[in-house]
């Protein structure tokens, strides 16, 4: 289950394995650790410390948000694990120019094949021209040198990718492309909100797997950016964005608030709205591809993540295998 937190007059405790969460003025729910997939936490309620080292021990992943997105979401999770042999090849491919950039493009190899699954949900004037620019970037991918040049490619591409969505929204959604920090317009608010729990998710499998979550590749390291998370995000972003595409038809203009400091954001009402589809999402999460009918299969977040973390295990044995 997920446990969403977001009022100041709410305490959470902890007490024999369970999670004491209290409204002022409200009845006493209790939650076992045990239950608990992924809790959620807006602004500042109160939290007291043994809550924080229940979740971290029991490998529960914690998104810490701004109540009005004036700060930078946070996540939190348990430390890296002991698993250092597959840390240290992470560590060795990195360094390797020739095998970083095999890495990064396997990223965006993922990334370009995970949009076979929306495309099939628009007609084939809609899509083919999407799919021949995809087309002609992969070839140019295929023969890139250098992480600035593959960054370029998928730059092209995700701006062509918004474009058609924006084309298939109705105009009351404000939609022009992508846009954040703050998010402008209703379907933006959705998909940085989305981005930042599906990292969430990443993060607590890579750390799990004794990987180091912020040695990326494809984004390169940056104090205070978990730039693997950020790889693995890629992969993901078409079925977050294939999935929110359709979930807005569920809302309303008036379910988003706006200001100039905080742009567009949810509205308090609406929340739980979201979060039942995102529990829905993690564990019925459509596969990154479809068949040959355009039939979409679908398994948990989890699964799919650990999936592409085995892929890019495979990869790294063999980058460094060619490159001894």
């Amino acid at each position: 289950m997920i446990l969403i937190v977001d009022h100041r007059e709410i305490t959470v405790s902890y007490e024999n394995n369970t999670l004491c969460v209290r409204r002022e003025g409200g009845k006493l729910q209790r939650i076992p650790v045990a239950l608990l997939e992924q809790v959620i936490v807006y602004g500042s309620p109160t939290i007291e410390m043994p809550v924080w080292r229940a979740l971290s021990t029991a490998a529960v992943p914690t998104t810490l948000l701004s109540q009005r997105g004036s700060q930078e979401p946070a996540i939190m999770a348990a430390g890296l694990a002991v698993r250092l042999p597959l840390r240290r090849l992470q560590f060795r491919c990195a360094e390797h120019t020739g095998c970083a950039v095999a890495v990064a493009r396997w990223f965006l190899q993922q990334k370009f094949a995970a949009y076979d699954l929306p495309l099939s949900h628009f007609n084939a004037e809609q899509r083919q021209p999407f799919k021949q620019q995809r087309a002609e970037l992969l070839d140019k991918l295929n023969q890139a040198d250098s992480i600035a040049k593959l960054m370029g490619y998928e730059g092209v591409l995700a701006a062509a990718w918004f474009a058609l969505l924006a084309h298939g929204l109705p105009d009351k959604w404000r939609f022009n492309g992508r846009n954040r920090r703050p998010p402008q317009d209703p379907f933006n608010a959705l998909l940085s909100l989305g981005y930042t729990l599906l990292m969430a998710d990443i993060r607590q499998v890579l750390v799990c797997e004794g990987l180091d979550p912020a040695f990326g590749f494809l984004h390169q390291p940056v104090a205070g950016r978990e730039a693997l998370v950020l790889d693995f995000a890629e992969i993901f972003r078409a079925a977050v964005d294939f999935s929110l595409y359709a979930f807005l038809g569920c809302l309303n203009p008036k379910d988003f608030s706006y200001s100039q400091a905080h742009g567009c954001r949810l509205t308090k009402d609406a929340r739980p709205t979201f979060y039942n589809f995102w529990a829905e999402f993690r564990e019925q999460c459509p596969r990154l591809s479809a068949d040959d009918e355009g039939d979409i299969t679908f398994s948990s977040l989890a699964e799919q993540i650990r999936g592409k973390v085995a892929g890019f295990r495979g990869i790294l044995n063999n980058q460094e295998q060619d490159n001894g």
